[in-house]
Order: C-alpha cells, then sequence, then structure tokens
C-alpha cells in the first residue's frame, strides 16, 4: 500500500528543507511473508505441473512401486550370485527356493490382470478372456513346483516370459508399469540362466541328465511305495 504526502523533505545530499511530493510506503511484514511464500508454492506447482504433464512422467514408475519391484528382484538373483561367489558350488536348496520364488511371482502377475477387472468402470471388464488370464499363470506355477528342477522350470521361465509379453501388447495398463515389467521380467530370466549357468557347469554335460534322473527316482519311490 501506498501513499503520496505534500511535504516538507529534508534532501540527504544538502540538508536543506525542499518541497518535494513524497512517497511514503507502509509496509506490513506478515504481508510480505504471504507474498514471499505464495511466490514459493507458486514456483512449486509450476514445477509439479511440468513433471507431472511431461513425457517422463509416463515413463517413470512411482517410488513405492520402483522400490518394491526392485527389491523384488533379490530373491532372484540371491541364490545364483550366492554360487558363483562361492567359486561355482552348486545348491540345490537355493536351487529350490529360487524355483519357489519364481512360482510365487508368476502366480502374482496374474492376480495382477483380476484386480484390474474389479474397480468400477475399469477399461478390463471381467470378462472369461480377463479372468482366464488371470487364473492361467497360478496353475503353471503350481505344475512347476510338481515337476521340480529342471522341468519345473520349463512351465515357470515360459509363463514369466508370456505374461511380460501380454501384459506389454494389453491396454489398460499405464505405461510406467510396462516399462517395469519388463525390466523385472528381464531380471528374473536373467537370474534363471545365470542359476543354470552354475548348475551345468558344476556337473557338466550330466547337469540335466542327473537332475531328470532324480526326478524319475522319486517319482517312482511314491509309486511303489503307494502300492505297498
Amino acid at each position: 500500500m501506498a501513499h503520496f504526502h505534500i511535504g516538507l523533505f529534508r534532501h540527504v545530499s544538502c540538508n536543506k528543507l525542499c518541497p518535494f511530493p513524497v512517497q511514503v510506503r507502509h509496509y506490513n511484514s506478515l504481508n510480505i511473508n504471504k507474498q514471499n511464500v505464495c511466490h514459493r508454492k507458486s514456483i512449486q506447482d509450476v514445477r509439479y505441473s511440468y513433471f507431472s504433464t511431461s513425457k517422463w512422467s509416463k515413463l517413470v514408475p512411482p517410488l513405492p512401486a520402483l522400490a518394491l519391484g526392485g527389491s523384488g528382484l533379490i530373491p532372484f538373483l540371491t541364490p545364483p550370485l550366492y554360487m558363483m561367489y562361492n567359486n561355482g558350488l552348486f545348491c540345490a536348496d537355493g536351487e529350490f527356493m529360487h524355483l519357489a520364488y519364481s512360482a510365487s511371482i508368476l502366480a502374482f502377475l496374474g492376480g495382477v490382470r483380476w484386480g484390474l477387472t474389479l474397480p468400477e468402470g475399469s477399461s478390463q471388464q471381467p470378462t472369461w478372456k480377463n479372468l482366464t488370464y488371470s487364473v492361467t499363470p497360478a496353475l503353471l506355477a503350481w505344475v512347476g513346483v510338481l515337476l521340480q528342477s529342471p522341468l519345473g522350470y520349463i512351465p515357470i521361465t515360459s509363463g514369466l516370459a508370456a505374461c511380460c509379453v501380454v501384459d506389454i501388447m494389453w491396454p489398460g495398463y499405464p505405461f510406467w508399469f510396462k516399462m517395469l515389467r519388463l525390466i523385472l521380467t528381464s531380471g528374473a530370466l536373467l537370474s534363471t540362466f545365470l542359476l543354470f549357468k552354475v548348475k551345468f557347469n558344476q556337473d557338466k554335460s550330466l547337469g540335466v541328465t542327473k537332475s531328470i534322473g532324480g526326478f524319475k527316482d522319486k517319482y517312482y519311490n511314491w509309486k511303489n511305495s503307494d502300492s505297498d
């Protein structure tokens, strides 16, 4: 707020009283603080609106999804990296841990599609196509656990890869989710490759043969015990 007063004004340079229209400003410190806060807030709003509407906002996943999704790769990579750290010493328990976790993630991916059909007004309705797709990964995971390694990895790894391709091509998911699915699935498949690399190096060319032979022995023992 500014007020104009006609009066005597002592000039600083000549130290004389001179009639001069003086503009006297009355400042309110509280109003100035409010203006500064509003100015800073407007800058923050502009920055937020820029990043929220820019093309990069569609590529970057939300922080919770990025943090939890990235930490989900730890159980995938821990068994093969642990074996490689121990001079390539293969560990059957670590292999089962990897197989079981892979099966649980595959079943989870099917549940994502089921949940997409639940909200009212969703672009994906609970049709036979959507719901059938949502339960198929869980069945593949169950078969993979029953078969055990190495045969169990066939339905599990193929299911992880197929779900990634379908989710990327399927409408209804945001673009950042598709990018995150591609990165996480690549990490899961990489961990499976590293695991079998350690397994083949440990058992040389007999790694798969020994595993299949062990599965056959378990099946025949179970069949014989059931017949007795």
